[in-house]
């Protein structure tokens, strides 16, 4: 089986292949429109991974504070079984995804999307539609700001996204004082919703330190405010919160359903995301598993096209919060899909994901 590296593959509306053809696997560079700093870093592009298999698509992420790259998922890609797509396989969808070998989750995310959108386009319908979902459930997506260089950045990065609904800001500049700081100057500024997340920067104590502090400037929750690792540690932290605290996300700490369940009694939800759980249907499981333990879902997104995007908003009805902005801090999107207007998303009507790609200029 033959993977390459070197274009992107025919339009996503060209008519599904008659026999199957080997699966591809492209790079796709995307560009910020500005740096996006958060506490891993600052970034002003990403390369992630393009997968075509059949005429569906799929998108891993490749974030740099992540241990995959392109070879990864090429790799994975060379050793898909050659009988995937073989006959009326590809119509059954979780048979196909069953037999996926295991592997790094953005490959099993790019592989898992691409078999959902020709599967749902050999259907003949929107992917939310065959789930019978309803777009108009969906909640308001959030809008994430970086950590800002400077309190004039950060009113400016205000002023421009006046309007918008609900605000994410990122946290851990290294500073508590800092960071208490800028959710003060966005509570004084603007009257969106906020929530905060500082992606594992602080520890325990730092924790439970600021976050009664931010509960004064009503947050919605706070994302990830310790390092993944130790589920100890979100129990501590948890016993030292006052019951009136904003509700405790778990992001970087909840990968698949397994860590569902280890955190369940932790935390008060979880932030899926596709390239996390490995793709659509483990990100399915999550979400029952997390409803079943009578936890808060979100559905979240890496730096990822609109490919991507659109995927993971086919479940954002089954979700308490979204957070599916990362389209908008894009420059060269080569994709069109799902829509962001004040934080409503609108889902394309075509069949299967209902991405296409944008037309040459």
């Amino acid at each position: 089986m033959v993977a390459t590296l070197w274009h992107i593959p025919g339009d996503a509306d060209d008519p599904l292949p008659d026999t199957p053809m080997p699966p591809t696997i492209t790079p796709l560079p995307l560009h910020l429109s500005a740096p996006f700093t958060i506490a891993h870093g600052t970034s002003t592009r990403r390369t992630n991974a393009l997968v075509q298999i059949g005429g569906g698509w799929g998108e891993g992420a490749l974030p740099p504070y992540y241990p995959h790259r392109l070879d990864d998922i090429a790799g994975y890609v060379r050793a898909l079984p050659d009988d995937l797509l073989t006959g009326d396989a590809a119509l059954h969808l979780e048979h196909a995804l069953d037999r996926l070998p295991d592997g790094p989750e953005p490959a099993r995310a790019a592989v898992d999307m691409a078999l959902h959108d020709r599967w749902a386009r050999q259907l003949g319908h929107p992917l939310y539609r065959l789930w019978g979902l309803d777009p108009a459930d969906s909640p308001l997506s959030s809008y994430t700001l970086a950590i800002p260089a400077s309190e004039d950045a950060l009113r400016e990065q205000l002023a421009a996204l006046r309007g918008f609904p609900i605000l994410k800001l990122k946290l851990g500049t290294g500073s508590l004082e800092t960071d208490e700081a800028i959710v003060r100057i966005a509570r004084d500024t603007t009257s969106a919703r906020l929530c905060v997340d500082a992606n594992g920067a602080w520890s325990v104590d730092h924790a439970a330190r600021i976050i009664p502090r931010l509960a004064a400037c009503e947050v919605l929750f706070v994302e990830q405010p310790i390092p993944d690792e130790a589920t100890a540690d979100w129990k501590h932290l948890r016993q030292q919160l006052p019951a009136d605290a904003p509700p405790l996300i778990a992001d970087e700490s909840v990968q698949t359903s397994t860590d569902v369940l280890r955190l369940h009694d932790a935390v008060d939800g979880v932030n899926v995301k596709l390239a996390k759980a490995g793709g659509l249907r483990e990100a399915r499981r999550m979400i029952g598993l997390a409803r079943t333990l009578e936890l808060r879902v979100m559905i979240g997104c890496m730096i990822e096209s609109s490919l991507a995007l659109t995927a993971a908003a086919h479940l954002a009805p089954l979700a308490d919060y979204a957070d599916l902005d990362a389209f908008l801090l894009i420059d060269d999107d080569p994709f069109v899909g799902a829509t962001m207007q004040q934080g409503r998303l609108t889902l394309p009507e075509r069949p299967g994901l209902g991405v296409q790609k944008k037309p040459s200029e």
